[in-house]
Parts: C-alpha cells; sequence; structure tokens
C-alpha cells in the first residue's frame, strides 16, 4: 500500500446512554470523504478506543467498510494493552475489508525497539 495525501481520523459519536451513535458515526465518515481526505483512521487514539468493548470496535470496524464502499483506503487502529487483543482486533480488521493497520506501542509499556518490532510482526501476521 502506498500512502498519499491525508488520512483522517474519525471520532466516535456516542448517544446519551453512551452507545455508539451508529448514524453520527456514518455522516462523519460520509463528511471527512466529501471534504476530499485521502484515507481514514478508523479506530484509532482519537476514535476512544480505550473506551469501547471489543463489540464496539467491530462494529466500528463494519460500519466504516458498509459507509466508506472502497471509496477510500481506511486503516484500523488495533491499539490494546494485550498483545492477544491486539492479534485479534488485527484479524478482525483484516475481515472487515481494512487496507491496513495502525498500531502503536502498548500503552504503559516501554519496548525495546527489537519488542515493538516483535510486537508488530505478531499482528501483522494476525
Amino acid at each position: 500500500m502506498r500512502f498519499e495525501g491525508i488520512y483522517t481520523p474519525v471520532i466516535t459519536p456516542f448517544r446519551e446512554d453512551l452507545s455508539l451513535d451508529e448514524p453520527g458515526y456514518a455522516r462523519l465518515v460520509e463528511h471527512q470523504i466529501a471534504q476530499g481526505v485521502h484515507g481514514l483512521i478508523i479506530g484509532g487514539t482519537t476514535g476512544e478506543f480505550y473506551a469501547l468493548t471489543h463489540e464496539e470496535r467491530l462494529i466500528q470496524f463494519r460500519l466504516a467498510q458498509r459507509v466508506i464502499g472502497g471509496r477510500r483506503p481506511w486503516l484500523a487502529g488495533v491499539n490494546h494493552l494485550r498483545a492477544d487483543e491486539v492479534c485479534a482486533l488485527a484479524a478482525a480488521a483484516r475481515d472487515a475489508g481494512a487496507d491496513g493497520l495502525l498500531l502503536g506501542a502498548p500503552p504503559y509499556a516501554l519496548p525495546t525497539g527489537r519488542e515493538l518490532a516483535q510486537h508488530i510482526f505478531v499482528a501483522a501476521d494476525a
């Protein structure tokens, strides 16, 4: 995949009961596409991944794929404290149609360069 242009993160709108506002999410995705972004980041740190359940994160991936519909590439944020969750999210992102992954160092961890590379390889293999 070749990255060109501007990739913007999609925030996660919530209803008053703190459930995902799926129509609001779809509107945000459509707005960013209409503004001419070259790609979108789904479930990144701006997407409040830390406040969502595993299932809600999967909903984000599936909803993004449905709304984007191939009009733009999208990256799935798969950050988590646990490596097994990162792998599960990476596999779910692939299955949902993500064009790539956005992955950082595990929060609160201080991996060496080699450990960080291994973390990335494990996620990519998933």
